[in-house]
């Protein structure tokens, strides 16, 4: 019968029913997922129960995948045991809530930020896959910015005036932006600045777009506070409400999304009353930008 795609916005988002991925999928199939992934950037599957392996599965029919940061320390207990697993939750190992306050906690609540999947490394994310196990009865929600819609918005002299720039992208900087300051010295080693490209071109759709977010902190070869009031007059304009799909959250839905042009973040809730278990696998990407 094939899949049924259905448009959430105009050119961004798209719902897609008809899959079962705890089983694989054929390649006519898996190709049908790939082109609309790639018209619509974001896709909302609902309905698939996943584990972590079937996730991990279907995740790599997209490509290799990263292993979770959050492998970096070696002094606390992870809760999922597959590295490729990003554990994007409320709770501890023993399955218990995390109060607010906890440093894993403010950690979290940088995804609160705009900001696309790894853009602090070097080779940067291709792409997200993010499973809802457990979610709040309100709140939680997760927004999503299209930034090929923003940049085709901008005029014609701005885009060629900032074709050309690089940002430095830090997972350390952009947490400092909430207050967090609690990395392990063998996490800032791991994790340096990187220098991304202010513009990407998407390689399978040929579509420009701005790529910046929270981990952007200032542009190469510009005094730091101008290139900052650069990125965040651009970051203003990129995630008005006409550029923006705010995706509310049901269990065992999964939302995939392309990191080379989309702009997310997380949303409030409460977390001192509510469990919110979330699965991510990262799609790595195939060089630096």
């Amino acid at each position: 019968m094939g899949i049924l795609v259905k448009e959430l916005g105009p050119g961004f988002g798209a719902e897609v029913r008809g899959l079962d991925l705890r089983m694989p999928l054929d390649d006519d199939t898996f190709a049908a997922v790939r082109d609309a992934f790639h018209r619509y950037a974001v896709l909302v599957l609902p309905g698939q129960a996943l584990d972590d392996e079937q996730q991990i599965a279907f995740s790599l029919r997209f490509g290799p995948l990263e292993t979770s940061i959050s492998t970096i320390r070696t002094d606390r207990k992870r809760r999922v045991a597959r590295p490729e697993i990003s554990d994007i939750s409320n709770v501890d190992a023993e399955s218990r809530l995390l109060d607010p306050a906890d440093e894993r906690a403010r950690y979290n609540a940088g995804n609160q930020l705009w900001h696309s999947d790894s853009s602090f490394k070097r080779v940067p994310a291709m792409a997200s896959l993010l499973s809802a196990r457990e979610v709040p009865p309100e709140g939680g929600e997760t927004e999503f910015a299209d930034l090929r819609a923003a940049w085709d918005t901008l005029p014609e002299e701005r885009r060629t005036a900032l074709c050309g720039l690089v940002a430095e992208h830090s997972i350390i900087y952009s947490r400092s932006l909430i207050g967090y300051r609690d990395f392990a010295e063998e996490e800032r080693n791991a994790l340096p600045p990187v220098q991304q490209a202010l513009v990407r071109t998407h390689p399978a759709t040929g579509r420009r777009s701005l790529y910046l977010g929270s981990h952007a902190s200032h542009i190469v070869g510009w005094p730091v506070e101008e290139g900052r009031r650069l990125l965040r007059e651009l970051l203003e304009f990129a995630t008005q409400p006409r550029f923006v799909y705010r995706h509310a959250w049901h269990v065992e839905d999964l939302v995939m999304w392309d990191n080379r042009c989309v702009l997310h973040r997380g949303r409030p809730w409460d977390e001192s009353r509510y469990r919110r278990v979330m699965h991510r696998t990262t799609v790595a990407g195939e060089g630096p930008t």
